[in-house]
């Protein structure tokens, strides 16, 4: 396998993070809506949303480096 047979942004690897990424987004949602419509466990639905946020921060930085990591081995192979 070449440098650029690497995974692209329409690999399953990507969708299915991005599926994971949309996921976290309504889970959020969710919480927040639920906190302003005066729902009673606050507790609950605050660390639902740490929870969720925490979760999407960590796809969203694994989403950066792959990215990174694409554009290096094009720029390399670009080069080379």
């Amino acid at each position: 396998m070449t440098v650029m047979e690497g995974r692209s942004a329409t690999s399953p690897q990507s969708a299915s993070r991005q599926r994971e990424m949309d996921r976290c987004r309504t889970e959020i949602a969710v919480a927040q809506r639920s906190l302003r419509a005066g729902h009673p466990d606050v507790e609950g639905l605050c660390l639902m949303l740490s929870d969720w946020s925490a979760e999407l921060r960590l796809l969203e930085a694994e989403e950066k480096r792959r990215r990174q990591s694409e554009d290096w081995r094009r720029a390399i192979c670009e080069a080379g």
